[in-house]
């Protein structure tokens, strides 16, 4: 084999290796009482595509469907709400004047799906309200899961809209994600912000940049060789 073609062959591995799929990675859980406590690295332009903080309407938007519960906003049922802390225009350790997503048995849970082609490779929600382990799981687009992982812990006991235990989950794989799906093992469940986006495109390693490098010097220092 010439060195033309090993140098051609280290510059294709090395662009390999610069865009092969990645593999999922999960953010979170991490506190959460503003969209300015989006976790940083998780969108390329640092916002989603989309976010619902429930605060419009009765529904889901965005393109997204949900397995189970509907928006509640302030004085729904005799507990108290638990929307994020800031959709309330202040952050003072209360959520119970906005609005969130609820759904009844926690244990079931709530699966958020992306119902057009074009996949986030950005996906996440807030866990609000709820009692017991918090399980978050994501699956592409053929619904094979991509993770799934419990947390303890996180709950503080009380359903008077304390905002202190809100947390983000979220997952970036740039394959494409379908859908995500949140449980807690006791209790009713409370999510706001579910949101999307792109994922922030991290630059290569340095070393698949060497080695490009490398090889183009080289090729260039083949070129004059053969030019002198």
């Amino acid at each position: 084999m010439n060195i033309k073609r090993i140098t051609a062959l280290l510059v294709l591995n090395a662009l390999v290796g610069t865009t092969a799929v990645a593999a999922p990675v999960l953010f979170g859980p991490s506190s959460y009482l503003s969209q300015a406590d989006i976790p940083a690295g998780f969108y390329q332009s640092g916002a989603p595509t989309f976010l619902d903080d429930f605060e419009d309407g009765p529904g889901i938007g965005g393109s997204l469907s949900a397995s189970a519960g509907s928006v509640i906003g302030p004085g729904a049922f005799t507990g108290a709400r638990d929307s994020v802390d800031f959709d309330d225009g202040a952050i003072d350790g209360s959520g119970v004047t906005g609005s969130s997503w609820f759904s009844g048995p926690g244990s079931t849970g709530v699966q958020y799906t992306y119902t057009s082609s074009d996949l986030p490779t950005a996906f996440g929600l807030v866990w609000t309200d709820g009692a017991g382990s918090i399980t978050f799981s994501a699956f592409d687009a053929s619904n094979t899961l991509l993770l799934s992982q419990t947390f303890s812990g996180i709950p503080d006991g009380s359903h008077s809209g304390t905002t202190a235990e809100d947390r983000f989950f979220g997952l970036t794989f740039e394959g494409g994600i379908k859908s995500i799906f949140i449980s807690n093992s006791s209790g009713g469940i409370e999510i706001d912000h579910v949101q999307y986006g792109t994922m922030y495109a991290p630059v290569p390693e340095p070393s698949a940049w060497a080695l490009m490098a490398a090889g183009l010097a080289l090729i260039g220092a083949i070129a004059m060789r053969r030019r002198s």
